[in-house]
Parts: structure tokens; sequence; C-alpha cells
């Protein structure tokens, strides 16, 4: 599956190549560029180009050219946790300083790159909307909403043999692993070997369900936060099993950004065993630590 994944994004660029270091007049969306901003070059930054050189190894250079104003941890307190849309409040318009044009491996992001709260009609956040240095949004056609969610049970449900149930802990524990590992080392094959086109891929902010997408698609922005940012620390607390095939883990992940800032986002997985293979069923990130309804079901 992850060669079809890889392959994809290729044949994508492949498509779409541009000159790499040479500034567009205007973005892949129509945004027009001005003479003054900036090409961020990944392999001239020194933190950011380790990960980013793994990246392009496998996946070549990207070629879909948006202008990104780069958000901060600062800049959600001053929009979407007020309440106003726009960036607009009392007659200020709050600014996310310098803009840069940015290549990506995904080509269906929708650059906004004056303001970051969910004010954007019509659009979905990107998946990694608050780590601040993507695209802000999506095409609208590439998620769909199903606020409804289950919990996978096997065939024969434990609750009937209530002595039998067991939990591989094991497994949880060599599955996030795997995903703290691909996030270390900017090596995404280490997570797609928990991905699966058998289910899609519920998506997360601040603990509320917000749209569905592809696995392919979240293979794709997975790709460009590798290559885009460096991470140093990956906190994962311990599963919460909502069954004996499925688990959920939140923590905390930190990362370097291209102007070397250290972030922080928090973070949550949901992985369910289908087949004996452990996959990402669901992801969530969130400013704050993130709250969830979760309950271990053999309390």
């Amino acid at each position: 599956m992850e060669t079809r994944l890889r392959d994809r994004i290729r044949e994508q660029n492949r498509l779409h190549q541009r000159p790499e270091r040479a500034l567009p007049s205007h973005d892949t969306v129509g945004n027009a560029i001005s003479a003054d901003v900036a090409l961020l070059v990944r392999d001239n930054i020194s933190r950011v180009s380790i990960g980013y050189g793994r990246v392009r190894r496998h996946f070549g250079a990207p070629t879909h050219h948006y202008l990104v104003a780069p958000r901060s941890r600062a800049d959600y307190w001053h929009g979407y946790w007020d309440g106003y849309a726009d960036g607009y409040h009392a007659g200020r318009h709050y600014w996310h300083g310098s803009r840069f044009v940015v290549t990506f491996y995904y080509g269906y992001y929708w650059s906004d790159p004056y303001w970051c709260a969910f004010y954007y009609p019509g659009y979905y956040p990107a998946i990694y909307h608050y780590w601040g240095w993507s695209p802000g949004w999506v095409y609208p056609s590439r998620a769909y909403y199903v606020p409804v969610e289950y919990v996978y049970v096997p065939t024969t449900a434990y609750r009937y043999y209530p002595s039998t149930y067991h939990v591989d802990e094991a497994a949880a524990r060599a599955a996030t692993d795997d995903i703290r590992r691909a996030w270390f080392e900017s090596e995404i094959s280490a997570l797609a070997y928990h991905l699966t086109d058998r289910v899609d891929i519920r998506v997360y902010f601040d603990g509320e369900y917000e749209y569905t997408t592809t696995t392919e698609d979240y293979y794709a922005m997975t790709v460009d936060a590798m290559a885009t940012t460096h991470t140093v620390a990956l906190d994962l607390d311990r599963p919460i099993w909502l069954s004996t095939h499925e688990f959920f883990v939140a923590g905390r992940h930190v990362f370097y950004d291209p102007l070397d800032k250290r972030q922080t986002v928090y973070v949550s997985y949901r992985l369910r065993n289908l087949g004996g293979e452990w996959y990402i069923v669901a992801v969530g990130s969130s400013l704050e630590p993130i709250r969830h309804k979760y309950r271990d079901f053999r309390r």
C-alpha cells in the first residue's frame, strides 16, 4: 500500500513540475505573489534540512507552491478563541509576520495567508492546521462529514466472556513506537505501516470531530509536515482501550519550525486491529492538552 501512496505523490508532483528555486508570480490556488515575498528553501535551513533531505530522497522535490503566513500560538489566542473572524478585532487586523512561498507535496490545500481560525466558508481546516506551517485549508471535495463514530469490537463480543478478554499491550506499544520513530526520523514508512484503505481517517480538533478524509490525503499531508518541521519530542500517554481491538492515545508533540522556533501541539491517535494489524483510524490536535470522552472498557 505504501508503494502506491508514494507513487501517487511522485506522479502528482511530476505533473506539476516547476523550477524549484524560482519564485512564481501566483501560487497553486491563484494568489498573486509580490516580488518582496521570500521563497522558503528547506535544504538551506540547518535544522529542518535533515528531515527534508530524507523526505526528498523518497518523493523528490515538492512542486505545489502556496503563499503561507506562518502562524504562531499567539495568533490563535487573538482570533479563534475570541470568536471573531478574518483576523479583525476592534478595527485592528492581526498579521502573522512575514509571508513565504512554500512548496508542498499535497496539491489540494487552499492557502489563506491572512487568518488561521476556523472561519473559511466552505473549506475544511488542514490536518496540520495547528502546526502553523502549512496552508490552513483543504478543498471541500477532499473531505466529508460523518459525526457518528463507533467502537470496533471483535465478532465474538468480549462482554459475553468476561474472563477471557485480552488486550495486546505489546502490539499497542510497538504501534505507538512506530509513530514516534516516523516523526523523529522524518521517515513516513514507519507510520504508513499503520495505514489502510479499509478505513478512512477521522480528524479532530480540540477533541471535537471535524471531518473525515482518505488515507491517501492523510499520508500526503503528513509527508508535508515531516518535511517542514523537526520533531524533538513526542510524549504519548498510556493507551486507553476502547475494546480489545481498539485503543486511543494522546500526548504532546514538540518540534522546531523553519524559523527555528520551538512549537508545541497536543496530538491524539486512535488505532484499530483489523486482521491482526493495527491501523490509524483517527487523529487529533489541539493547542491545549486534549480533552476526550473515552474510558477504558475494562473499568
